[in-house]
């Protein structure tokens, strides 16, 4: 799978549908589609990816030969830059993006004027500058409050692994690219796995019964799915140790639940490993794990797959309007997202190379 936008869950929060409603591989199958026409669409990628790009003498761009313009590969953070096999220091280059803001993505790199470097190109102008950085329009925010953490030690090589709740906050799903340490990882999976904790008190089978009182409640987090026995349930609040949920959710029987009985949650991830030029390392149990947030880019990617998927049970069938002002049905408020997400994210897409 490519990098998602969004994440399965969240389009299924947004239908308001239970497990069973949607097979996961359509979801799958239309969040890819959304993601990689948002990239048409907005003319960038949004997600970060450490690599080394090459690219020919900039004189074939345009008649400053200090100036290199970086097109559709736009840089987040530049390691090493190279030209004609001759190092460019950092202190003798400027980083600049189109509307002269000191932050990135940039999408120009121009040689300092007052030093002696220079792009040079070598026995070839050909791919003869060579960039290692990080490309994309902005890193992970690790800044702000981690949205997981892991359960418990991993090694380089395994690909699935146990995250929990941190603080209450439980913000991940299939789909989501998460950094741990230095490691870039995507999650394509998730399964249940026992929490350690047992229900403390017994429960009966009417939907009036609405409290799991659980050992520790600080180890659970608002919008989980938990499992006991063979019943769903939706945590909706917590209140010390007693967990309000939803139940019978998913499509599931409501049934009675006795004490001492185990309680499941989806926590369990398959995981891509070392994803988008890190590398897979090993991590210590209760690492914190953060998830890339898109910003607009998620909102608009959730509402184009909710209309895809609308429009696909409907055998693309649905319109509004009669007679000649009959037109494909795209969602209410899917155009006004398009217009906020181009003004807050998009691209010129025009070339700036001369021709």
């Amino acid at each position: 799978m490519g990098i998602w936008y969004a994440t399965r869950e969240q389009i299924k929060s947004s239908l308001e549908i239970a497990h069973s409603s949607w097979s996961d591989s359509l979801i799958g199958r239309k969040l890819e589609s959304s993601s990689r026409s948002i990239e048409g669409f907005l003319h960038r990628r949004f997600y970060p990816e450490r690599r080394t790009v090459r690219m020919d003498w900039p004189n074939l761009q345009s008649a400053a030969t200090w100036q290199l313009w970086l097109e559709s590969e736009e840089i987040i953070t530049l390691e090493t830059l190279t030209s004609g096999g001759t190092t460019i220091p950092g202190s003798d280059r400027f980083l600049r993006r189109g509307d002269d803001r000191d932050e990135p993505p940039y999408s120009l790199i121009e040689i300092d004027l007052s030093t002696a470097s220079a792009f040079g190109g070598g026995l070839t102008f050909q791919r003869s500058v060579s960039l290692l950085g990080v490309y994309g329009y902005d890193e992970t925010n690790t800044s702000v409050p981690a949205h997981a953490q892991l359960g418990g030690n991993i090694n380089s090589s395994v690909q699935s692994m146990v995250l929990n709740p941190l603080n209450g906050v439980f913000d991940v799903g299939v789909g989501s690219l998460i950094i741990m340490g230095t490691e870039r990882m995507v999650l394509t999976e998730r399964r249940m796995s026992d929490t350690t904790q047992n229900l403390q008190t017994t429960m009966t089978d009417e939907q009036s019964d609405t409290i799991v009182d659980v050992t520790d409640g600080t180890a659970f987090a608002v919008g989980e799915i938990i499992l006991l026995g063979a019943e769903r349930m939706r945590i909706n609040d917590i209140a010390g140790n007693n967990l309000i949920v939803s139940r019978a959710w998913d499509g599931t029987v409501l049934t009675t639940h006795s004490a001492n009985e185990d309680v499941y949650a989806l926590r369990t991830f398959t995981v891509q490993r070392g994803v988008l030029g890190s590398t897979a390392a090993s991590h210590t149990a209760a690492a914190s794990t953060w998830a890339h947030d898109y910003g607009i880019v998620n909102e608009l990617c959730v509402a184009e797959t909710v209309v895809a998927l609308e429009q696909n049970s409907s055998a693309y069938a649905r319109t509004v309007g009669s007679g000649a002002n009959a037109r494909e049905a795209s969602g209410a408020g899917l155009e006004d997202i398009r217009a906020r997400a181009m003004a807050a994210r998009g691209r010129n897409g025009a070339r700036h190379a001369a021709i």
